[in-house]
Order: structure tokens, then C-alpha cells, then sequence
């Protein structure tokens, strides 16, 4: 509907136009057929309120056979309005027969076969009867041209109707190449659609499987964590120091599985879970605090790694999960104390910006490669210099940050230099809270 109204609105300003100067197009040799467009644009606009008011939309009875009845009125008017159209300006004289191909067009690519072809055919018939009816003189011919062709160089009526039957074999040609792309590209988005749902079924199950084959193993290392300790509390005085350092091995081993198969277990149930959260269950969140619980939650790494941290948040509300928001802080200043070097310092910020609120995680220690960038939000993934500097890495934490980003609508925006450092940027979109 709104193409028709810029249509009608190019038919008054024309018609108009030709009616206030007409010797301006006179001195070019054109003239302007202002009654018809004019009477063109009224029908078309008391068309156009007509479909808007019998919308399907505003009926709730209205949907189904209705919606589509409805389309075929529309395509209905617009073919006649432009066969007057084409015998205004001249159907022999000009090739405005050719916006036939505009709605032959559209039905091919919206409507199966057999229906577009209606349109075509419609087209045709209608083109071929304001040609036959102007050649044989029932219809005069207009034009937009001031100087009509004599009648000793104006083609015949069978000259005449053969050109007309050229276009109609010209649109049927154009109506069986766009229906055949049309079909083909309906059959490929078919194809991608159904192995995309196979893709995320395979996912599902995948996923599922993890997490069960996850927890199964939790069980034993718990077993393990609190046998060790159970030997530490009773029994350790009388423990041989060579079997206290290998049960150190498996105690610092133990932990850091368990770690890591929390990290698994928090990320396989972050993914089933989806962004199935209301809105109205996000409850605003105070950035200094949570920021200083979760430096609080990792102090222990702090001191030994003898990092210095300055935090400069003032009092700032997002709002959100509180819980997924302390995770993701937690992994991304897990990682500035991991990767930063011993006695170097981590500064987190933030900034109140147009497009949100803005924190960030600075740190001085190894940074990443160029060309691994793209890839650390992936899962497992780890470089080799990371996998050096930290041997106890999963390569999880990243993808957990980067799950709980896209199901809270934030924005993770990273910049790092090799040997200088990596800078994590969370944007908060901004929201009245």
C-alpha cells in the first residue's frame, strides 16, 4: 500500500504539473495526459483506503482465504491501473508497457507457479486488449508525444498486435526465469532450514550428553577431594612426605577437574536454559558491588600472584541477572589475575556512555596474538602461549562470557597486544533501570 500512495502521488504532482504548464512540455514535445493521471491517482487512493479498511488485520476473523482473496483484489487493480496507464501515455508510442513486469515480478517471487502465472497471463490479455482496441479505432489512441506519427509511418493493426505478442512472449520469458531462480532459491533456504534444525537437534543431544556424562564425573572427584581431605584432618602427621607430595598432586589435580567440570556443567545448563528469562524477572544490579563480591571471591589468586587491583566504579545500576553477571565478571577478572604477571596490576573501570554503561578489565600481563582474537570466545579453545603461562587452563570461561553476553543482550568488545596486555570491555545497553 505504501508504493501505491507514492504512485498516486506522482500522478497528481505530474498531472498537475501538466495542467499548470503545459507549454514548458509542449516545447519539448511531450504532452501530459493529466486527466488521466489524475483520475489514475483518485482511483487509485480510494482503492488504497478501501483495501486498508478491509484489511484481514483489522478484522480477527479476517485471516486465511481472506488474506489472500484480499491480495488478488489488490493485484487485480493495480494491473488494470496500469493498462489505463499504458494507453495514457501510448501503448505503441512508449515502453511503459514493460511495468506489467513489476507485478509479474513480485508474483514470481511470492506466489507459487500456477498462481504467478495468472498475473502473467492477466497481463498479457490486458496489454493485447488496449492494443487491439485502439488499432482497430474503438479505443482513440493518446500518447504523451505532442507530435502523434503520421498515419503513413504508423504501423498497421497485424504490425501493431505482433509487437504487442512480442512483449507477451518477452514477460513469459521473464515470468519462467524469475519463477525458475524463485524456486530454486525457495528449495535451497528449504534445504539450509531443515539441516540447520538437524544441526541444532545434533547440538541438543550433544549438549545433553555432556551434561550427563559431566556430572557422572563430578561424583568421583568429590569422592577423591574429600577422601584427601579426610586424610589431611586425621591421618597426615603419619603420612610418608613421599606420599604426601604425590596425594598434593592428586588434591591440586582433583580441584582444578572439579573446577573444570563446574565450568561444563554452568555452561551446558547456560545453553539449555536459553535467554528464557521475562524480562520483568531482571532486577537492577550495582556494578561497584558486584564487582568488589566477585574480587572478594578471588582474593586468594590475587595474593599469590601478587597482583595489584584498582577498581574506579562510582555507583552505577544495570539491570540483569545479578547471578550471570557475577559469573561473567568472575571469569573475566579470573583471567587478568591468571595471565597477568607476577606483581603486575589489573585496573577495572567504567564509563557512562550514549550507547550504555561501560566496564572494563584491563590487564599488563602476556596478551593474545592477532590472529587469535576471532577465535577465544570459542569453546576449549586456548593459544599456545596460554596453554604455556597457565597449563591449568580449560579454555571454558571465555565461552561462558560470551554465552551469558548474547542471552543478556550485552555487547564484550576485546583489544590486546601481545606481550602488553588485553583490555575486556562489557557494554551494558543503555535502560532505565
Amino acid at each position: 500500500m505504501k508504493v501505491r500512495w507514492l504512485v498516486v502521488a506522482l500522478f497528481v504532482t505530474t498531472g498537475l504539473a501538466g495542467m499548470v504548464a503545459p507549454r514548458a512540455f509542449d516545447a519539448i514535445g511531450l504532452r501530459v495526459p493529466s486527466g488521466w493521471l489524475l483520475a489514475l491517482a483518485l482511483g487509485l487512493a480510494a482503492a488504497n483506503v478501501a483495501f486498508w479498511l478491509t484489511s484481514p488485520r483489522h478484522s480477527p476473523t479476517g485471516r486465511g482465504r481472506g488474506v489472500e482473496v484480499h491480495i488478488w483484489l489488490q493485484i487485480a487493480v493495480d494491473i488494470v491501473a496500469v493498462s489505463l496507464l499504458v494507453h495514457a501515455v501510448g501503448s505503441e508510442q512508449t515502453f511503459f508497457a514493460f511495468i506489467y513486469l513489476f507485478h509479474i515480478s513480485l508474483a514470481c517471487i511470492f506466489f507459487a507457479k500456477t498462481h504467478s502465472i495468472i498475473v502473467v497471463a492477466a497481463s498479457i490479455l490486458l496489454y493485447l486488449a488496449v492494443v487491439g482496441l485502439e488499432v482497430s479505432g474503438v479505443w482513440p489512441s493518446a500518447g504523451v508525444f505532442a507530435r502523434a506519427p503520421s498515419s503513413a509511418s504508423a504501423p498497421g493493426p497485424a504490425p501493431a498486435m505482433l509487437v504487442a505478442l512480442s512483449a507477451g512472449a518477452i514477460w513469459l520469458v521473464v515470468w519462467y526465469l524469475v519463477t525458475t531462480l524463485s524456486e530454486a532459491v525457495k528449495r535451497r533456504d528449504e534445504r539450509l532450514a531443515s539441516m540447520n534444525e538437524h544441526l541444532l537437534k545434533i547440538d541438543q543431544e550433544k549438549n545433553m550428553q555432556m551434561l550427563l556424562t559431566t556430572h557422572e564425573l563430578k561424583v568421583p572427584f568429590a569422592g577423591i577431594q574429600s577422601n584427601i581431605d579426610v586424610l589431611k584432618l586425621q591421618y597426615w602427621d603419619s603420612v610418608p612426605p613421599e606420599v604426601r607430595a604425590i596425594l598434593e598432586r592428586i588434591d591440586t589435580r582433583a580441584k582444578v577437574l572439579s573446577e573444570r567440570i563446574s565450568e561444563m556443567l554452568y555452561l551446558g545448563n547456560l545453553k539449555s536454559a536459553g535467554a528464557a528469562e521475562a524480562p520483568d524477572s531482571r532486577v537492577p544490579v550495582e556494578l561497584s558491588q558486584l564487582v568488589a563480591s566477585t574480587l572478594a571471591s578471588l582474593e586468594q589468586k590475587r595474593e599469590e600472584r601478587r597482583i595489584r587491583i584498582d577498581v574506579e566504579i562510582p555507583t552505577i545500576f544495570v539491570r540483569g541477572n545479578p547471578e550471570r553477571y557475577g559469573v561473567l565478571f568472575s571469569n573475566l577478572l579470573s583471567n587478568a589475575l591468571l595471565y597477568s604477571h607476577e606483581g603486575g596490576s589489573v585496573r577495572i573501570g567504567s564509563s557512562v556512555e550514549q550507547d550504555g554503561v561501560r566496564v572494563f578489565v584491563e590487564d599488563h600481563g602476556i596478551g593474545i596474538r592477532e590472529d587469535a582474537l576471532p577465535h577465544i570466545f570459542e569453546e576449549f579453545y586456548r593459544t599456545k602461549e596460554a596453554a604455556k603461562f597457565n597449563r591449568m587452563s580449560s579454555g571454558i570461561g571465555l565461552a561462558i562470557v560470551r554465552e551469558i553476553a548474547m542471552q543478556e543482550g550485552l555487547r564484550i568488545r576485546v583489544t590486546s597486544e601481545e606481550g602488553v596486555g588485553t583490555t575486556f570491555e562489557v557494554v551494558f545497553p543503555a535502560q532505565k533501570v
